[in-house]
């Protein structure tokens, strides 16, 4: 199946980032064996059915706008360069489904949710300048490939499988009834009780009834205990001379009156609690508060994961990408030595792109000594972030 009617179907983001890689595996085999495409293109390129791709197509053909490089459609010769040019407008309409045209946008803002690192990737590919395009696609297909583990959905099947067991505990809603069943009998004796015990109380209480002098004795005491007991307290503090002769002994009793009176004299003395406000006042917490953070917001400190690529060949120019984190404009890239000097090494220049990323372009004559030598970042203090190796072949 030709891409051009891959790309018309359906497919899910592991499969795009899946083709995606073995694109770029593809064209970096082919860059080995010293080969280039006259015109990449989709209808140039056959997809097969386990997503390998076979770029042989386009060894014919001319450089169509869009996918053709700007230097190719200017009548340059193909290059290296060129392909991954193209290749790089293929993984962008594979991501988002639509050609990226003449001037493709960036794709961090055109497609946010993708990664800042893959998407930098595919747009470093689509750079109008060769130089700054990266000399191999390794770097994309190791992107590409550890984007399909975070896309890849397997999580539903063992969801499915969990939900399988439930129809084992069909038989416990059978089971329900039966115990529901069983344990009405108690209750309903229990009604039954209770119903006697209230026919057998209210038939007692009939009987006594019969009794005019029982029930006026019972209701009598009730209201004298209740009623006097609460109000004298409070009575004789306000107005004990105005009750008969009998309440004399209970003004007795009242004489420990005088104690509320003496705890209300301490209650209001607590109460002037103004005096720890006047003291929160005077304190300036507010200004003292605002002369604490003159400046201190840390600053994430610039940290090297990664190159791409690996090792360089010489004499000639080649575009290396700095991964890492923290990584500032003001940095400056520097060779140091490993076991060798780093002679005939020079940084053309380099190019912030985000501060997971920092783009160099060396130039390498025929003086470099092929051995491992170390590449960091230095700033304007004179500090090296961590290096990594970079290794120079013939």
């Amino acid at each position: 199946m030709r891409l051009d009617a891959w790309l018309k179907q359906p497919h899910s983001p592991a499969e795009r980032l899946r083709l995606i890689e073995r694109l770029a595996q593809a064209l970096n085999a082919v860059h080995d064996r010293g080969e280039t495409f006259a015109s990449i293109a989709p209808a140039r390129v056959e997809v097969g059915s386990d997503l390998k791709v076979d770029l042989s197509p386009a060894a014919r053909g001319r450089p169509e706008p869009g996918y053709g490089a700007p230097e190719r459609l200017e009548g340059g010769p193909p290059s290296t360069a060129a392909d991954i040019y193209s290749v790089g407008s293929l993984c962008w309409e594979i991501l988002l489904g639509r050609p990226a045209g003449q001037t493709p946008k960036p794709l961090s803002e055109v497609a946010p949710e993708l990664s800042s690192e893959l998407a930098n990737s595919v747009m470093g590919c689509l750079e109008r300048s060769p130089e700054w395009r990266p000399k191999d696609l390794t770097y994309l297909a190791q992107l590409a490939a550890a984007q399909q583990k975070a896309v890849q959905p397997p999580e539903p099947t063992p969801k499915a499988e969990r939900a399988a067991p439930p129809p084992r505990t069909s038989a416990t809603p059978r089971a329900a009834p039966r115990r529901a069943s069983r344990s009405h009998l108690p209750l309903f004796l229990a009604a039954v009780l209770l119903i006697a015990a209230a026919a057998s109380s209210y038939l007692w209480l009939h009987r006594q009834g019969a009794d005019p002098g029982a029930s006026a004795r019972t209701v009598a005491p009730t209201p004298v205990p209740v009623a006097p007991a609460q109000p004298d307290p409070g009575a004789t503090a306000t107005a004990p001379p105005a009750t008969a002769p009998t309440p004399a002994p209970t003004v007795t009793d009242a004489k420990p009156a005088p104690a509320p009176a003496a705890l209300a004299a301490p209650t209001a003395e607590p109460e002037p609690t103004p005096v720890p406000p006047s003291t929160l006042a005077p304190t300036p917490t507010p200004g003292a508060a605002t002369p604490q953070p003159v400046n201190e917001a840390p600053v994430e400190p610039a940290s090297l994961s990664a190159l791409s690529p690996l090792s360089v060949r010489r004499p000639g120019k080649v575009l290396v990408d700095i991964r890492g984190t923290g990584l500032r404009s003001n940095q400056r890239v520097r060779i140091l030595p490993l076991k060798e000097t780093p002679r005939g090494i020079t940084v053309i220049r380099q190019k912030w792109t985000s501060p997971n990323l920092v783009t160099v372009l060396l130039d390498l004559d025929a003086s470099v000594t092929p051995a491992t030598y170390a590449i960091a970042l230095e700033d304007a203090n004179g500090e090296l972030t961590k290096p990594l190796q970079l290794h120079v072949t013939k």
